[in-house]
């Protein structure tokens, strides 16, 4: 997994490379310089006969900018730098390799006003690529002047863009976009991934990512403190390992499903199926005697075990008789809520001994009163999209988006329970955890019972002896790998729950390969 810091962590590396270690920073630049330009031939290709207009600022992001220029040079390509400054105001490393570029016959335009860009038009629109190292992590606030103006004609004239360290425009803490900003097709960025970048909206606009050392000490990067975690698949892999030749399904666990009610019989069903795609040994769905009676024939690898009555402490009592012994239960899918059904869950999570996985209306049945989960015997994990979360904290969906990293983490300290806040860049925190990011996923999975399924495969690997937390990071992985696979093989709207839940073993394959 690969660390997520934010800007005073990376500037902390910085500042120990140069002082603890003493690397210079004019060879931080340098390199920063080289690996960016490397970047760009590997997403963009040949640069052969292209026309690269290298945007500036003043500080060591312009700096960073100016490396990559003269290597341009260097390599014959056709390239000029519009520098967001007047020459006299570049101090420092920035000014080193400005006058460095000079000397060896570079071009450089000044753009201090608009007069400047409409000066230069013809030779900006009929450049091919666009370098942007114009702010860096700098900026705190909307931009201004001739940054502001420099950003809408990137925009504007829809070129490719490598953005350096991060679009200009966007906070690198927050992920917040201040107006305007440079919607860039890729961003390298060094050392780690900074925050900002990673969540919605702003990573939008920062394309395809590359992270790259520019001679950073590797004890430095290991030592450093982070934010969070980004998730890969090389991690994940490691939890899916070939079962040992004379396994049989008792080795695999006994995950439970209950929910369901009229109309919504069907996301107990995705549930329940997806936890034995994920390799549990047995599936259960509690269900009502009529939706039994239809699982038996509609999901035939799904076994069903009738309750009668609505959603109580009765019912829950029931529930609980039956998961005693089990390895994981998953309640909420469809469960709707006609009966007592807040005395349901709560009785459940003060009695279950069994790993608890709470989705849905098992979410929206303690939105008022979730510091029940304090008093639960067993490991509890729950999974809320954005609007529940919103219900269980008090605070808008919006709100919870706005700050995703945080709300997980708060919640799973508070209430003592692993995390799984869904959504675009979902993320799982557990108490006293560092929380862990997933970058798998896509639109796609905007249609019903996407959830069921992601819900079924945190207790399906659950059952299967993973520890919650992990058993949560896995399941997110996969889950979005799955919706990403049929948006490469298919299409970017059409994926149904069901086609999701079908590809879960291809997801499992691609990771387990390695490819």
């Amino acid at each position: 997994m690969l660390k997520i810091l934010s800007t005073a962590q990376i500037r902390e590396i910085d500042r120990a490379s140069i002082s603890d270690y003493g690397i210079p920073e004019t060879i931080l630049m340098e390199n920063a310089g080289i690996r960016s330009l490397k970047f760009l031939k590997k997403v963009y290709g040949t640069l052969t006969g292209m026309r690269v207009a290298v945007f500036c600022g003043k500080g060591n992001n312009g700096g960073d900018g100016f490396v990559i220029a003269r290597h341009l040079l260097l390599s014959g390509v056709e390239v000029t730098v519009y520098l967001l400054s007047e020459q006299a105001a570049l101090k420092g490393n920035a000014r080193l390799n400005m006058e460095i570029f000079l000397k060896i016959g570079g071009r450089i335009k000044e753009l201090v006003s608009e007069v400047d860009i409409k000066k230069h038009t013809i030779p900006l629109r009929h450049s091919d690529i666009y370098v942007d190292a114009m702010l860096g992590t700098g900026i705190a606030s909307e931009l201004k002047g001739i940054y502001l103006a420099a950003v809408r004609k990137i925009n504007e004239w829809k070129k490719f863009v490598l953005a350096v360290d991060i679009p200009t425009g966007i906070c690198s803490d927050k992920g917040t976009i201040y107006g305007d900003h440079v919607k860039a097709d890729a961003t390298i960025t060094f050392g780690f991934p900074k925050k900002g970048m990673i969540f919605f909206p702003a990573a939008e606009s920062v394309g395809t990512l590359e992270c790259a050392n520019i001679s950073f000490p590797p004890e430095l990067l290991e030592s450093s403190p982070c934010e969070a975690f980004l998730l890969d698949g090389e991690w994940v892999s490691k939890f899916l390992g070939r079962p040992s030749p004379s396994a049989h399904k008792g080795n695999f666990g006994h995950a439970v499903v209950c929910g369901g009610s009229p109309g919504m019989g069907g996301a107990v069903g995705l549930a329940s199926l997806s936890a034995l795609k994920v390799g549990a040994g047995l599936s259960t769905a509690v269900v009502s005697p009529e939706l039994s009676r239809l699982f038996e024939l509609s999901i035939p690898e799904v076994m069903s075990f009738p309750l009668n009555g609505n959603y109580d402490e009765a019912y829950a009592e029931s529930l609980l008789a039956f998961a005693s012994g089990k390895s994981s239960l998953l309640i909420g899918p469809g469960m709707g809520k006609s009966g007592n059904v807040k005395g349901f869950v709560e009785t459940v999570i003060k009695k279950s001994e069994v790993p608890l996985v709470i989705d849905a209306d098992g979410l929206n049945a303690i939105a008022g009163s979730p510091d029940i989960l304090k008093n639960s015997k067993a490991q509890v994990t729950v999974t809320p999209h954005p609007g529940e979360m919103g219900r269980l904290t008090g605070m808008s969906a919006a709100e919870v988006n706005e700050k995703r990293l945080e709300a997980a983490k708060e919640f799973s300290e508070k209430y003592g329970c692993v995390t799984v806040l869904k959504g675009a860049r979902t993320v799982i925190a557990s108490p006293g955890g560092i929380p862990r990011v997933n970058p798998t996923g896509n639109p796609n999975l905007a249609s019903g019972g996407t959830g069921d399924v992601l819900a079924g495969m945190v207790a399906g690997f659950i059952a299967r002896g993973i520890e919650p937390t992990d058993a949560a990071t896995v399941a997110v992985y996969l889950h979005g790998l799955a919706a990403d696979i049929y948006s490469v093989e298919v299409d970017d709207y059409s994926l149904s729950a069901s086609d999701l839940v079908r590809n879960i073993g291809k997801a499992i394959a691609k990771v387990s390969s390695g490819s």
